[in-house]
């Protein structure tokens, strides 16, 4: 999804020493961020579509920064410069690339993703294993997109039936509206995914905050307990293996 939010700045960030990237070439590079002490967990977040800007983290920057403040690592794979329709393979190489930076051993996993990134956060748990990548315990999919990679239909079978799975739907979100999850959800049932491991959050609006498209982009306090909060909670909910 189209994001036009000036957030600029160098794509290497480098007054913030926690991170390092872009590590790779082209829609296979990756950021990374860590935490100043020993990581409590590894977060892998998907961006949505939305060309230059947003497969670098200037969007999403205030709450990567939240979530390594709170003890995270943050993995955070490009997945396209422009449009790309068979992300996964950029996805794949990035994560492994980011892993040989990295000692994750053990570390819970969450896969976070907004837009089309909520759908690949969710594509990502099902293909990780077989990739040799850190295989999500939980997955929050925000305001998702029916599809992630859009050339190869990405089968949800081999998701894990133990993973815990946050659908987010923004009460006014006119660009993938609650059509993308109805999809999604379907795609989950079609793969035998337990229903009871799905929780539907609808995200509505109220006096200061519009839960439109671009909702988990702001940075307010509304905007905070409204996606910010949920992942912590999921991330409070992770023990290590």
């Amino acid at each position: 999804m189209l994001v036009l939010l000036g957030c600029g700045g160098d794509s290497n960030f480098p007054e913030r020493p926690s991170a390092v990237g872009p590590i790779g070439k082209g829609p296979a590079g990756v950021w990374l961020f860590r935490p100043a002490g020993k990581p409590k967990d590894l977060v892998v977040y998907f961006h949505g579509q939305g060309g230059a800007t947003e497969a670098t983290p200037a969007n999403h920057r205030p709450w990567i920064e939240h979530l390594v403040a709170r003890g995270s690592v943050v993995v955070y794979p490009r997945w396209e410069l422009t449009y790309e329709s068979d992300p996964m393979q950029y996805v794949v190489a990035g994560v492994k690339a980011a892993l040989k930076r990295l000692d994750v051993g053990g570390l819970p996993v969450l896969s976070i993703g907004y837009s089309r990134g909520g759908a690949l956060a969710v594509e990502y748990g099902a293909v990780a294993a077989r990739n040799g990548l850190p295989v999500p315990d939980k997955i929050m999919s925000i305001f998702p997109a029916s599809v992630g990679n859009e050339q190869h239909l990405i089968d949800l079978t081999p998701l894990d039936h133990s993973t815990g799975l946050l659908i987010q739907i923004g009460e006014e979100d006119a660009i993938v509206g609650r059509a993308g999850a109805r999809h999604l959800l379907r795609r989950l049932q079609i793969g035998g995914f337990p229903a009871p491991n799905i929780k539907l959050d609808f995200v509505g609006s109220h006096p200061g905050f519009k839960a439109d498209h671009f909702a988990p982009l702001r940075t307010s306090p509304a905007a905070q307990a409204a996606f910010w909060r949920p992942a912590d909670l999921l991330l409070a909910g992770l023990v290590h293996s």
